[in-house]
């Protein structure tokens, strides 16, 4: 007998969480690598909610590194959705 928690359609099966994770990390992955800038300015409004001011020191720097790891974060994502969508 199987766990119900794991059936398809449930929403707490590791299959849809992993989706999820995947899914988000696709969009954060892709809007920091078209939008470096924008995505850092994200970070800097979240940060100072909790009253921290975080400024780039070299900003050209900060931008291309966003971008090359907005890339890398799209691309794991999409290897973790097609590992969770085959049968693997």
């Amino acid at each position: 007998m199987q766990c119900p928690l794991t059936s398809a359609c449930c929403l707490m099966s590791p299959k849809f969480i992993l989706f999820g994770i995947g899914g988000l990390g696709l969009l954060l992955g892709l809007y920091s690598a078209a939008q470096p800038k924008k995505s850092m300015g994200l970070y800097q409004s979240i940060m100072e909610r909790f009253n921290w001011k975080v400024t780039p020191i070299d900003e050209a720097r900060e931008i291309r590194n966003t971008r090359n790891l907005g890339i890398a974060l799209t691309l794991l994502s999409l290897v973790m959705i097609y590992l969770t969508l085959s049968k693997i």
